[in-house]
């Protein structure tokens, strides 16, 4: 028997290593099915947004989407901050995106009610939210005894 041209005597081995190749890609790409009675969702579907202000508060929703629907807008400290809730216990403090989607047109007043979108962030520290939001040291330590705060990027009027 005469010996095999070179080209075959490399190509066998290369298409021997691409099938090898395309198997491991496939498998390492291929979804992994979902256990049985569970679906496939993240974790943002299953939590949802925040729907409450006593969710807000807590240490845990720091990152998290909130969605509060006909919330009082008790004081503005700033042009870009307010304190919303319906009492001293249960308030949060709100900073206006410089961007924020202002959909009632005007300036927020206390007293109104109003539809917030935003992300839960945590509180900075006194001295950076009086530099950032030309908030007084009284709202910036009473920020930071909350611990956190929400970053609204849209604002709606509320039906009455």
């Amino acid at each position: 028997m005469g010996r095999r041209p070179r080209a075959v005597r490399l190509a066998i081995p290369a298409l021997f290593v691409a099938i090898l190749t395309f198997i491991a890609l496939w498998r390492v790409s291929a979804p992994v099915p979902p256990a049985a009675g569970g679906s496939a969702a993240s974790p943002a579907e299953v939590l949802g947004p925040l729907t409450h202000i006593a969710e807000v508060l807590a240490d845990n929703s720091v990152g998290r989407q909130a969605s509060l629907e006909r919330v009082m807008i008790r004081d503005v400290p700033s042009a870009r901050t307010l304190w919303i809730g319906d009492s001293d216990d249960d308030r949060v403090f709100v900073v206006l995106d410089p961007d924020v989607k202002n959909l009632t047109g005007v300036p927020p007043r206390p007293g109104s009610r109003v539809t917030l979108l935003g992300l839960v962030r945590a509180a900075p520290i006194e001295e950076t939210a009086m530099r950032q939001w030309a908030v007084d040291a009284a709202t910036a330590k009473a920020l930071r005894a909350h611990g956190t705060y929400l970053h609204v990027t849209e604002i709606k009027p509320s039906e009455a």
